[in-house]
């Protein structure tokens, strides 16, 4: 019987959930285990029926038609199945039938309670974990503050410190808490990777469509990259034709040398955009990471490995 672990938040979006996703299928992997991703496929062009876009070892769907999350998580991992679709439930038993999992993790499902979870992780931005207390359309927050109740364990990204704010501080009392933090992994260009320091000798115009614009541009200040100026687009943004024409446009105006752009931008440009964009790799760093696991295991009743 596999287990299932949930990744989630209860903000819109930008707390780091893919890194995470990422970090935990590696460590997984690293201890012997079998493991499988599922999600829902949020703004892919296949739609949210139930479908297998890697199997492990390669794509079954065009990226063109892959949601642009489990595809860098497919992009990123080897022997990880990913499969997307709205019906967890139905996924979930394709998951088991086809590639029997010792683990499961579930991208983004706090909000999804139809299936049940052995650990229920939940992701907080540690210098914003609960926007302005709303929930949408007035607010950024998917559910109330106080149903962090919920959740088995809470991680707080972009740590700045180790001190819980305030400001959910009576909602995860007695809750396992841990901190992480967000590292750039190397800068790359057709397929090479690049040191810090040749890379801070161009000028850049930079542009992403993530849920945070401004962690990704603060995170590139914070590496002294000289960027030019910078555009956002919303977060999931498709890029068209015309987004190229300008994108080359304003690089050619700027003055800048390149374009740069997070990962899970760049997979969603054409060849010839790519051959003009630097992109940027990052992954998650926990603290206390032994702990985090013995915290997972302890809920999970570790399974014998295959």
């Amino acid at each position: 019987m596999c287990r299932i672990i949930s990744v989630g938040n209860i903000s819109l979006g930008g707390t780091g959930k893919t890194p995470f996703v990422i970090y935990l299928c590696t460590e997984l992997l690293n201890r012997g285990f079998r493991v499988c991703v599922l999600s829902r496929g949020h703004k892919g062009k296949i739609g949210l029926g139930t479908n297998i876009i890697y199997d492990g070892r390669k794509f079954l769907v065009d990226k063109e038609l892959c949601a642009d999350e489990p595809f860098l998580i497919a992009q990123r991992l080897q022997n990880v199945p990913v499969i997307t679709g709205k019906d967890r439930v139905k996924s979930l038993k394709l998951a088991v039938e086809r590639f029997s999992p010792d683990f499961v993790v579930l991208d983004d499902a706090f909000q999804h309670r139809k299936i049940h979870r052995d650990v229920d992780i939940v992701l907080l931005d540690h210098s914003n974990p609960v926007s302005t207390g709303f929930v949408f359309p007035f607010g950024y927050l998917r559910e109330m503050p106080r149903n962090l109740q919920r959740a088995d364990i809470i991680v707080f990204t972009r740590a700045k410190d180790y001190n819980i704010p305030d400001k959910v501080g009576r909602y995860i009392e007695s809750k396992p808490v841990f901190f992480s933090h967000m590292l750039i992994d190397g800068f790359y260009f057709k397929g090479e990777k690049f040191p810090l320091d040749v890379v801070q000798n161009y000028k850049f115009y930079a542009f992403s469509g993530i849920a945070s614009n401004k962690n990704f541009f603060n995170m590139l200040a914070g590496k002294n990259i000289p960027v030019i100026s910078s555009r956002s687009f919303s977060d999931h943004h498709s890029y068209k034709r015309k987004d190229f024409i300008s994108l080359t446009d304003r690089l050619k105006k700027s003055g800048a040398d390149y374009l740069i752009t997070t990962e899970k931008d760049y997979v969603k440009l054409s060849d010839e955009l790519k051959n003009k964009t630097f992109y940027t790799a990052v992954s998650m760093r926990l603290d206390n990471d032994l702990a985090f696991w013995n915290s997972i295991f302890e809920k999970c009743e570790k399974p014998e490995k295959a």
